[in-house]
């Protein structure tokens, strides 16, 4: 990811594939639980159910199916926040591997499946535009546990990591 930040556009658009990715992650780690619940509160109100009550009973039941909605959409959201963590989580990782090459440290990469790429990163940058741009994702993060809307965390994180 850090080298496709070659611009303003390109910040931007990097911003928006990460959170659409987590976005989807969340999604898809949520549907087949939401649906289960809904289907679930459903029977246990009686939806499907004949005779004279069955229909009174679904009605009355909208408060019920709300709440449960409300909470799915809570937990969807969480689990969109977790997903772009972890993804922040890896990030701030490769730039840890950046400072660490750079500075020689005695210590092993935390990736070592792109070792080239932080070996190359470290030839490029200065060990201080590097812990900048770990601070960078260190923010990005601490903005969202703040609830800073993601889009514009990861933006903001974005621009500084191109800025360096």
């Amino acid at each position: 990811m850090p080298k496709r930040l070659t611009g303003v556009g390109a910040c931007f658009d990097v911003a928006a594939g990460l959170v659409a990715a987590a976005k989807a992650e969340a999604a898809a780690s949520v549907v087949e639980s939401d649906a289960t619940e809904r289907s679930a509160l459903e029977q246990a109100l009686g939806a499907g159910g004949t005779g004279r009550g069955a229909a009174g009973a679904m009605r009355g039941s909208a408060g019920q199916i709300k709440d449960l909605e409300k909470r799915q959409k809570s937990r969807a959201t969480r689990a969109q926040r977790d997903a772009l963590d972890r993804a922040l989580v890896d990030l701030a990782g490769f730039y840890r591997d950046v400072l660490i090459t750079a500075l020689r440290a005695p210590v092993a990469v935390v990736h070592g499946d792109v070792a080239p790429q932080s070996e190359a990163a470290a030839r490029k940058w200065t060990p201080e535009s590097t812990l900048r741009r770990l601070e960078a994702v260190l923010a990005c993060r601490e903005s969202i546990n703040l609830n800073v809307k993601p889009e514009i965390a990861v933006e903001t994180m974005m621009l500084n990591l191109w800025k360096g």
